[in-house]
C-alpha cells in the first residue's frame, strides 16, 4: 500500500506492545516475539502459543511454583531484524517496553552496537518506551505513521516522546495472587486484598516503573476510580485515543468502556488481548486502559 521510496526508516518492536496483527501489517511494523517457558518447553508468542492457552493454564493451576516464565527476544533476533532493514537502505527505529521490567531494550541496544561496529554508517535508534503493553504500542503506531508520512527519525522521536508524556495507564484485576507468587507484593497484603475483595489499580510512572495508583472494592467502583484518575490526568482534554486490554475478561472491557464514555469522547479505539508474556505476570481477569489525547495523533497522508 505504501510508496517505500518515501520511507526513511522502519519501526521494530516486540509482542508485548500488544498491537493487533492487522495494524502491524498495515503500518509495516516488525514485531519480534517474546518467549514463554512452560512445562520444560519453550514457545514463541503468537507463533506457537496464544494468550488463551496461557489464561487456561493459569486458571487451572494449583501449584504456583509451576507458573510460566517469560524471556525477551535475544540480541541475535534483533540483530537479524535490524540487518535486513539496513541492507535495504532504510534506517531502524526500535521501540520497547520499559527497561525496568524487561531486558528487550538492552538486547536491542547490544544488537545496535554490534551492527554499528560492522558499519558505522548504519543508522539505528533504540528507544525505551518507559511504558507497557499498548502504551508502547501507541508509541510504535505513531512512529510507524510518521515513517509512512516521510518523517525522519529525529522528529519522530520528538513526537513519540510527547505521546509518552501524555499516556495514561491503568490496570486492574480481581486477584493479587499472581503478583504475590512473583514476589511483587507480600503474602499478607495479598490475603487481606482477597478477603476484602480489593481491586488494585496499577499504573506506570514517568520513569517506567509499575506503581500502585489506587484501590477500590468491587469492579464497578474500581472502574469509576480509574475514570476519576483519567479526569485528573487529562484535565480539559476530553477527546481520546484509547486502548483496552484484557486477559480473558472481554465482558469487563465493555463495562469500563461504558464508564469512560460517560466523561470522554473516544475516537481511535483498540481492543486487544493482553499478550501471553504480560498475562503470565498479571494473571487472567486483568483488564487495562491506556489512552492519550486525539490531538497528538497523526493521520497517514495520502500518497
Amino acid at each position: 500500500m505504501n510508496n517505500n521510496t518515501k520511507i526513511q526508516f522502519k519501526v521494530v518492536t516486540d509482542s508485548t506492545a500488544d498491537i493487533p496483527e492487522e495494524i502491524s501489517k498495515e503500518l509495516e511494523i516488525e514485531v519480534i516475539p517474546y518467549y514463554i517457558h512452560l512445562q520444560e518447553k519453550v514457545f514463541q508468542e503468537n507463533v506457537d502459543i496464544t494468550p488463551e492457552y496461557i489464561w487456561n493454564y493459569m486458571e487451572n493451576l494449583e501449584d504456583l511454583s509451576k507458573l510460566p516464565k517469560t524471556a525477551c527476544p535475544g540480541v541475535g533476533e534483533y540483530y537479524e531484524a535490524f540487518k535486513k532493514i539496513l541492507e535495504k537502505g532504510k534506517k531502524v527505529l526500535s521501540i520497547h517496553m520499559t527497561s525496568w521490567g524487561s531486558g528487550a531494550f538492552q538486547s536491542a541496544n547490544t544488537a545496535k552496537q554490534i551492527l554499528k561496529e560492522e558499519n558505522p554508517n548504519y543508522e539505528i535508534e533504540v528507544i525505551d518506551s518507559k511504558s507497557v503493553s499498548l502504551g508502547t504500542g501507541f508509541m510504535v503506531i505513531e512512529a510507524a505513521k510518521a515513517s509512512l508520512n516521510g518523517w525522519n527519525i529525529k522528529e519522530t522521536i520528538k513526537h513519540i516522546s510527547k505521546i509518552r508524556e501524555n499516556l495514561f495507564h491503568a490496570f486492574t484485576n480481581d486477584t493479587l495472587k499472581f503478583l504475590a507468587a512473583g514476589g511483587r507484593i507480600g503474602k499478607a497484603q495479598y490475603l487481606l486484598a482477597e478477603v476484602l475483595k480489593i481491586n488494585p489499580i496499577i499504573s506506570v510512572n514517568p520513569e517506567g516503573v509499575l506503581v500502585a495508583l489506587d484501590k477500590a472494592v468491587g469492579r464497578l467502583k474500581t472502574y469509576q476510580r480509574i475514570v476519576s484518575h483519567m479526569q485528573d490526568f487529562f484535565k480539559d482534554n476530553k477527546v481520546l485515543n484509547v486502548g483496552f486490554l484484557h486477559a480473558n475478561a472481554m465482558e469487563e472491557i465493555n463495562k469500563i468502556k461504558e464508564e469512560i464514555s460517560k466523561v470522554f469522547e473516544l475516537r481511535d479505539i483498540i481492543v486487544n488481548k493482553l499478550s501471553a508474556a504480560l498475562s503470565v505476570h498479571s494473571g487472567p481477569g486483568t483488564i487495562g486502559v491506556i489512552a492519550y489525547p486525539l490531538s497528538l495523533s497523526l493521520d497517514i497522508e495520502s500518497r
